[in-house]
């Protein structure tokens, strides 16, 4: 482990102590600027919530993370209905792209947001 990984380890911990450590542990990396400008980009709340999940899941650039809707449903507390419509108003608005491959679980591409935030970002 390297001295920043070290150090970031360390001021986690300071924040969090055992929440983040073990089983149901962990933490997320999301950009302060689409918390800031979810607005901007026009995403409702539960909207921003379903792509924090997705992202949640995205540990390789070049891997789509691919979680179930109803394990999101189930820990958000909405309906697996709910997460379907939201995943349609995201897939519908550029935010992500499923990719269904069959016979595998279905993958969530998260370029589009990726994109419009670097617009939004050289828009401001």
């Amino acid at each position: 482990m390297d001295d920043n990984t070290a150090k970031l380890n360390a001021e986690l911990d300071a924040k969090w102590g055992d929440v983040i450590k073990g089983s149901g542990g962990g933490w997320t990396a999301v950009p302060n600027f689409l918390l800031k400008m979810q607005s901007e980009l026009g995403l409702k709340p539960l909207e921003l919530n379903v792509l924090i999940n997705l992202i949640r899941f995205w540990w390789i650039p070049e891997t789509a993370p691919f979680p179930a809707p109803e394990k999101i449903a189930q820990e958000i507390g909405v309906s697996e209905r709910t997460i379907y419509r939201t995943l349609s108003s995201l897939e519908e608005n550029g935010f992500i792209k499923r990719l269904n491959e069959s016979g595998k679980a279905t993958q969530y591409e998260l370029h589009g947001l990726v994109e419009k935030l670097k617009a939004l970002k050289n828009a401001v």
